[in-house]
């Protein structure tokens, strides 16, 4: 069993670690598209039209990304700043949706790249180079996306165990644990005559000088 801080730590690692490589892809990629549209072949302009489509797309998940991601893991700094409607992205079950919803994204990415870059040896042509890495690279994030979403349901799971709800955040999985719990109940006694026999009882015990009565 995964302790509750190392979950509490995965998760916010990895969503720095998936906003350092959607920084770099971006850059890879930025570089690719830029070698794709001014390519020259003994003075024949190749459109590349279908590797500038997936090396498209690739751009446009890594924007998203880098949308998306840096408001969810800020978010409680966020709220804190006074926008309160971005506490609902950090809902467990929003957060758990997200990231499945990325990791999808960033697998059709990283396999649209690898078709269209295939898997022959550039032999030092820059624009092949160029698009197999970012290629490559695309796949980091994918893998990095599929360990959070498995590490954001044992979260999920924890909450649930400790009797929290799905609009939990998931950064206070381990605010379940510290409810308060259940006071023990106090049995009343309604009869009074129990009562009077009890505080005679007491009387006579605490003071032993003076004789209890006899019953009429």
């Amino acid at each position: 069993m995964i302790p509750t801080p190392l979950l509490r730590l995965l998760r916010y690692s990895l969503y720095l670690t998936i906003i350092g490589l959607a920084v770099i892809e971006l850059i890879i990629d930025a570089v690719a598209l830029g070698a794709l549209a001014s390519f020259d072949y003994g003075g024949f302009r190749l459109s590349f039209s279908a590797e500038k489509g997936a090396a498209g797309y690739t751009m446009f998940v890594t924007l998203i990304t880098l949308l998306f991601i840096p408001a969810l893991t800020f978010a409680n700094v966020i709220v804190n700043r006074g926008v309160g409607a971005a506490a609902k992205l950090n809902h467990i079950i929003n957060e758990v949706s997200i990231s499945a919803f990325f990791t999808v994204l960033w697998f059709i990415a990283a396999v649209v790249m690898a078709v269209y870059a295939g898997n022959g040896d550039c032999r030092g042509f820059s624009l092949c180079s160029k698009f197999k890495a970012a290629t490559a690279f695309a796949w980091f994030p994918f893998f990095v996306f599929l360990v959070q979403t498995v590490v954001l349901v044992l979260i999920m799971m924890r909450i649930r165990g400790n009797g929290g709800s799905m609009k939990t955040p998931a950064y206070e999985v381990d605010g379940a644990e510290n409810l308060p719990t259940a006071a023990p109940p106090i049995h009343v006694d309604n009869d009074p005559y129990t009562h009077s026999a009890k505080d005679e009882n007491a009387y006579y015990n605490s003071n032993p000088q003076v004789a209890m009565p006899a019953p009429a």
